[in-house]
């Protein structure tokens, strides 16, 4: 049992964190910045994505529910933050080619939040954490979750190698490489920005609230105004008279 969890929860979790993209994002980041401090930012992008995983594993959809968070709002402001992060890397400003910050932090956003722990992998956490309440009580509760966090570690150590193989690309593209990755990956982040948005859109229209809300409000003006409605029902049928 201790087995099957770990297994299937890192076959869930690799598409969705997916290492080898924020190795990328790494590399149009790291531009300017020391071997020694990519390193730093690298070990402790792995060490934020471990505490990450097992806070929305556990106390995730009640952070959620105490200030009142949707997932639709959670995938929204990943895209607008992915998207901004890569316009920056698309367009960087004219002072920014010239006074990069070498000491920035970058392990925890964008690094870790939104890119390996962003809003869908989130919501697929979180939902894991629900449907493994309600197993039934045969079912050992301390198994799955030890299971549970193994899986998050053996993610966040693979994360951790895929990230260590950004320093020797590095050495490999050069500095004329890099700056062109960059803007490449700036605009694959814009991208994945706008299709976050658009998914987190999709689900507000497709939920049942937001129809039972708009038939509110469509009665509502109804009522506010029943003798245009008469009025305009009345025309109507005489049109198809």
């Amino acid at each position: 049992m201790y087995f099957q969890v770990v297994i299937l929860a890192l076959l869930a979790l690799l598409p969705m964190v997916n290492p080898p993209t924020t190795a990328t994002l790494l590399l149009g980041l790291s531009k300017g910045m020391s071997r020694e401090h990519v390193r730093q930012q690298v070990n402790l992008a792995a060490i934020y994505l471990f505490c990450t995983l097992c806070i929305s594993f556990f106390i995730g959809s009640s952070i959620l529910e105490l200030f009142g968070i949707s997932i639709p709002g959670l995938r929204l402001a990943g895209g607008l933050i992915i998207g901004f992060i890569g316009f920056r890397m698309l367009f960087p400003a004219p002072t920014q080619a010239n006074n990069v910050d070498i000491n920035q932090s970058i392990a925890f956003v964008p690094l870790t939040m939104p890119s390996m722990c962003g809003p869908g992998t989130m919501a697929l956490v979180i939902s894991g954490a629900a449907q493994i309440a309600e197993l039934p009580e045969e079912y050992s509760r301390f198994t799955i979750y030890s299971g549970m966090v193994t899986a998050f570690a053996l993610m966040s150590l693979i994360s951790w190698g895929v990230l260590k193989l950004a320093d020797p690309v590095c050495k490999v593209l050069g500095a004329t490489g890099i700056d062109a990755m960059t803007r490449i990956m700036g605009f694959l982040l814009v991208c994945m920005g706008m299709q976050f948005c658009i998914n987190g859109i999709k689900e507000v229209a497709q939920d049942p609230a937001f129809h039972t809300q708009s038939q509110q409000v469509t009665l509502t003006t109804e009522d506010l105004h029943p003798e245009s409605t008469l009025a305009l029902k009345y025309s109507n049928v005489q049109a198809l008279g």
